[in-house]
């Protein structure tokens, strides 16, 4: 489960926030493959991306951040994690 965050504090028009939000929305779209493959089966996922900068973005830079995070994420998912016990 994904969840994505523009706050209008940052952004007053509408048209900027959900370009905002589509540019991370695509971003995640293209490269969520590459976590999936590395979450066990046991395990469910909810990620959340909330955008914190006052400039509008250019695509590159918010791609780089949302890779860079599914990078991490999958980092840490393929540390040893504890067998769970079946059920």
């Amino acid at each position: 489960m994904t969840g994505f965050s523009v706050p209008k504090k940052k952004f007053k028009s509408s048209v900027h926030r959900h370009r905002v939000r589509r540019l991370i929305v695509e971003a995640w779209r293209l490269h969520k493959h590459e976590l999936y493959a590395v979450v066990p089966k046991h395990l469910q996922l909810h990620i959340f991306f909330v955008y914190t900068d006052i400039k509008l973005p250019e695509y590159t830079p918010v791609e780089l951040a949302v890779v860079a995070g599914i990078e991490k994420l999958a980092q840490l998912l393929t540390i040893e994690l504890p067998p769970v016990a079946p059920e």
